[in-house]
C-alpha cells in the first residue's frame, strides 16, 4: 500500500532568525555585493583620495613631523649640496645608519612616539624614497587602506547601506584627509583600531581559532603605534564584561591573549620619560565640558576642535571676501548643529536597536537574539571610553587629553551615523538625511581647501631665498623652531641663527647690522639685512608688535610678509634706519638668554669661515654676561683660527677657569696651541686635563702624543699616538701625525703591524 509522504507544518516548525539591522549578504563568506553598491563604493573612494591629494605638495614639515623625520635619510639633493653639512647642524641632527639608531635619535625629541609607524617609514625612507612627499603618500595609502576596511565593519555591523555612509563621512571627513597627509602615526593607529574593531566583533560571535589569532595580531600591532591606543582593548573589556558577564571561560581566555600581546607595549609606554608639565602647559590643557563634547561628538566640525584651520581660500573662488568670511562664520553654528544632529542619531539608533531587540523571540534556536542593540553599544563604548578615561586622568594627574590622541574613537560616530541613518523607514527622510550629511562634509570640505594647514615654512623659505644674498643673516623666534625652519628650508649658504624673546632677536638684529661685512663670500650693492622669522600661536595673524617696538627703539625699519596655515608665520625684512645707526644695549635684561644665543651666532660664524664676526659675536656676549664660559670659548676657537694664538690661549683658558666642564674640548684647544708654541710641559697638562673628561678622544690622546714627542719621550708618544689612532681610525691628520712619530724613533709601520 503506497504510503503519503510527511508534509511537516510549517506553521509549527521552529525557524531560524536573521538578526535584523544585519544584512544577510555582509557575511564575511560573501564579500560581493552588487552594482549598485560596488558604484557607490568606488566614487566614493577615489573622492577621498582626489581630496588627500590636493595641497600634498604645498604641506611644509611642522614640528609633530619634524620629530619623525629629522634623522631620516634626507633628499640626495640635500647631501650633493655643498651646504649639507651647515644643514646638519642648523637642524641639529645626525644620520641614521640603522633603524636602531634612528629610533634613539627619535626618542629624544618626541620621547612618547612608539615604534611601529616609525620602523615602516624608516624602510620605506629608505627602500622607496627618501622624499617628505613620498612620506606623505605613505599616510594616504594607509588613510585609504582604513576606509575600505570601515565599509566592511559597517556592513557587518549593520549593512551595507551603513558601510557606505560611514565611509562617505572618513572619506571627508577633516581631520581624518589631514592626518592622511601627515607623516604621523594618526592614521596607522586609525587603521588598527577599526581592524580590531573588526576582527573582535567576529571574535565575540563565537567566532572559531583564526578570529583569536587574528585579535592577537591586530591588538598587538595597534598597541605599539601610541601610548593611548591601548585603550581600545580595555573599552572591549568593559563592552564584554557588560554584555556577557557569564560567559566567563572566553572572557578570561580573551584577557589572558591581551595580557601576552599587550604586556611589551605597556611596559614600553611606563618607560617613556615625558617631558614636564611645565613645558607642556601652552599647548595641552584640561578642556572644558564644551570643548570635551566637541572632542566626543564634533571633531569634523572645523572651529570646534582646534585640528584644522578654516580658511576663506576657496570661498573667494566663487564669491567676495567679505561673503566669504561671512560664510565661514558660519562654522560653530554648524558645528553645534553637527553635535545635535549627532546626538539624534545615536538616539534614534538606541530607540530602533530596542524596539528590534524585544520583539526578538528567544527560541532553542535563537537564545540569545542579536539585533542593533549589541552593535549600537559596542560603538558608544568606542566613542566614548577612551577620551573619558583620558579626561579624567587628565583631572587627577596632569592635562594629557588632545583631539587626535583618541582621533579613531570618530570612526565609531560614523558607523552610529551610518546604522542610523540606514535604518530611517521613510525613504524621503532618508534621502534628506543623507543629503545634509553630505551638504555639512561639503562645507567643511571647503573650509579646508585653497591652502595648505600646515604652518607655511614652504612660503617664508620660497621667500627669502627669493630675496637674500648669501652674507644676509637669517633668525628664528626661538631655537626649536629655528630647527624646524632650517630643516624646511634646505641646505643654504646663510647663517641661522634663533633669539628666544623679541628684545633678544631685535638686539641681534642691531648688532649685525653694525658691522660691517668684511668677510661677505659675494659682492652685491644690496643693504645688509636681517631676516626674522616667527610663528604664530594658533589661529592667530597679524604683526608681532611687541617685536615691531623693539626693533623701533634700536632704530631700525621693516617690512614684512605673512603666510598662512593653522599657525601664520611672519617674516620680517630688517634694515638701517635712513636717519640714525641701529642702538644696542648690553644691559637689557635678557633673562639669561642674551649671552647664549649670541654666542650661538659666533659658532655659526665660525663654521662659516667668518672667523672676525665670529669674535665680534662672542665679544658682545661676554659684555652681556662676562662669566658665560662658553662665549669664550667660542672666542678663542676663532682667534686659533685667526691666527693669534696667544689671544686664543687667553680666551680658552679664562673658558676653563670659569667652567671646564661647560665646553671640554677647550681643553684639547689649549693643547693643540701649547703644542705650537712649543710649551709641551703645559701642553701634557692640558691634554691630560681633556682626557680626564673626554677619555676616549682621540685628539686628546693625539695631543697628549704631541707634546711627549716634543720633550723627547718618543716611546710615550707613539703609545699616545697609536691610541689615537685607533679610536679613530678615519683621521688621515693623527694618522699622519703617527707616521712623522714612528719615523722620527726609527720604526717602520711594518715592524710593529
Amino acid at each position: 500500500m503506497p504510503t503519503t509522504p510527511h508534509i511537516p507544518n510549517t506553521k509549527d516548525a521552529p525557524t531560524q532568525q536573521i538578526p535584523q539591522g544585519i544584512d544577510p549578504k555582509s557575511d564575511t563568506k560573501n564579500w560581493s555585493f552588487s552594482g549598485k553598491y560596488a558604484l557607490l563604493f568606488f566614487l566614493i573612494f577615489f573622492i577621498a583620495l582626489g581630496v588627500r591629494l590636493i595641497h600634498i605638495t604645498g604641506e611644509s614639515v611642522w614640528w609633530d613631523e619634524f620629530a619623525t623625520v629629522a634623522f631620516l635619510t634626507p633628499p640626495q639633493s640635500y647631501i650633493d649640496s655643498p651646504e649639507y653639512g651647515r644643514w646638519n647642524q642648523q637642524v641639529v641632527r645626525h644620520s641614521s645608519p640603522s633603524l636602531k639608531a634612528f629610533l634613539e635619535q627619535n626618542r629624544q625629541v618626541d620621547p612618547a612616539a612608539m615604534p611601529l609607524y616609525l620602523s615602516m617609514e624608516y624602510y620605506w625612507n629608505k627602500y622607496v624614497s627618501p622624499s617628505i612627499i613620498s612620506l606623505r603618500l605613505l599616510s594616504v595609502l594607509i588613510s585609504m587602506l582604513a576606509i575600505v576596511l570601515l565599509f566592511f565593519t559597517g556592513r557587518k555591523l549593520f549593512n551595507t547601506h551603513a558601510g557606505l555612509i560611514a565611509m562617505l563621512c572618513i572619506s571627508l571627513s577633516p581631520i581624518h584627509v589631514q592626518f592622511a597627509k601627515e607623516i604621523r602615526m594618526y592614521g596607522l593607529m586609525t587603521l588598527f583600531a577599526v581592524a580590531l574593531i573588526y576582527v573582535f566583533y567576529h571574535l565575540f560571535q563565537n567566532g572559531g581559532k583564526r578570529w583569536w589569532i587574528l585579535y592577537a595580531a591586530v591588538a598587538l600591532l595597534l598597541s605599539w603605534t601610541h601610548p593611548f591606543a591601548l585603550l581600545l582593548p580595555f573599552t572591549l573589556g568593559v563592552f564584554w564584561l557588560t554584555t556577557s558577564p557569564k560567559d566567563m571561560r572566553r572572557l578570561i581566555l580573551w584577557s589572558m591573549v591581551n595580557a601576552c600581546v599587550l604586556l611589551p607595549a605597556a611596559v614600553y609606554v611606563l618607560s617613556i620619560q615625558f617631558w614636564g608639565e611645565d613645558s607642556t602647559d601652552n599647548w595641552m590643557h584640561l578642556p572644558n565640558i564644551s570643548e570635551l563634547f566637541a572632542d566626543l561628538l564634533a571633531d569634523d566640525a572645523i572651529g570646534m576642535t582646534y585640528q584644522v584651520n578654516a580658511t576663506p581660500s576657496a570661498w573667494e573662488i566663487l564669491l567676495s571676501s567679505t561673503r566669504a568670511l561671512k560664510i565661514i562664520s558660519w562654522r560653530w553654528v554648524i558645528g553645534r548643529m553637527m553635535i545635535a544632529g549627532a546626538l539624534s542619531a545615536i538616539i534614534w539608533l538606541f530607540v530602533v536597536a530596542f524596539l528590534r531587540n524585544a520583539q526578538q523571540k528567544r527560541t532553542p534556536y535563537n537564545p540569545k537574539p542579536k539585533g542593533t542593540l549589541q552593535q549600537t553599544y559596542l560603538l558608544v563604548l568606542w566613542l566614548i571610553v577612551p577620551p573619558l578615561v583620558l579626561y579624567g586622568i587628565s583631572i587627577f594627574w596632569r592635562p594629557c587629553i588632545m583631539p587626535r590622541y583618541t582621533v579613531h574613537c570618530s570612526m565609531a560616530l560614523y558607523l552610529l551615523v551610518g546604522g542610523a541613518l540606514s535604518l530611517i523607514p521613510i525613504r524621503v527622510l532618508k534621502i534628506t538625511a543623507i543629503t545634509l550629511l553630505c551638504l555639512f562634509y561639503g562645507y567643511q570640505q571647503m573650509l579646508m581647501a585653497g591652502e595648505a594647514q600646515h604652518p607655511d615654512w614652504y612660503g617664508a623659505r620660497n621667500h627669502i631665498r627669493k630675496e637674500a644674498i648669501s652674507n644676509d643673516l637669517i633668525l628664528v623666534h626661538n631655537g626649536l623652531w629655528k630647527r624646524v625652519f632650517a630643516y624646511n628650508m634646505k641646505p643654504i649658504a646663510n647663517d641661522i641663527g634663533y633669539g628666544s624673546s623679541y628684545d633678544i632677536l631685535a638686539e641681534q638684529c642691531a648688532f649685525r647690522l653694525l658691522l660691517t661685512p668684511l668677510e661677505s663670500p659675494t659682492k652685491s650693492e644690496k643693504s645688509p639685512t636681517v631676516w626674522v622669522v616667527i610663528r604664530t600661536d594658533y589661529f592667530e595673524k597679524g604683526t608681532i608688535t611687541a617685536f615691531e617696538n623693539e626693533l623701533e627703539i634700536r632704530n631700525l625699519c621693516y617690512t614684512y610678509r605673512e603666510f598662512g596655515g593653522i599657525q601664520h608665520v611672519l617674516v620680517y625684512r630688517i634694515q638701517p634706519s635712513g636717519e640714525l645707526p641701529p642702538t644696542i644695549n648690553p644691559h637689557l635684561d635678557f633673562s639669561g638668554e642674551a649671552a647664549k644665543e649670541f654666542s650661538i651666532l659666533a659658532l655659526d660664524c665660525w663654521r662659516d669661515g667668518k672667523y672676525t664676526t665670529a669674535v665680534k659675536f662672542s665679544d658682545y656676549a661676554i659684555q652681556i654676561d662676562p662669566k658665560y664660559a662658553r662665549a669664550w670659548a667660542y672666542k678663542g676657537m676663532a682667534y686659533k683660527e685667526l691666527g693669534k694664538r696667544e689671544e686664543a690661549l687667553e680666551a680658552l683658558e679664562r673658558a676653563v677657569a670659569i667652567d671646564r666642564l661647560d665646553y671640554p674640548w677647550s681643553h684639547i684647544n689649549i693643547a693643540m696651541l701649547l703644542v705650537e708654541l712649543k710649551r709641551y710641559e703645559e701642553a701634557i697638562n692640558a691634554a691630560l686635563r681633556a682626557l680626564e673628561v673626554l677619555p676616549n678622544d682621540a685628539w686628546a690622546h693625539a695631543m697628549l702624543g704631541q707634546a711627549h714627542l716634543g720633550l723627547g719621550e718618543k716611546e710615550k708618544a707613539l703609545v699616545s699616538l697609536r691610541q689615537a689612532a685607533s679610536l679613530n681610525t678615519n683621521d688621515l691628520r693623527i694618522r699622519q701625525i703617527l707616521k712623522e712619530a714612528e719615523t722620527a724613533v726609527g720604526i717602520q709601520r711594518g715592524d710593529h703591524e
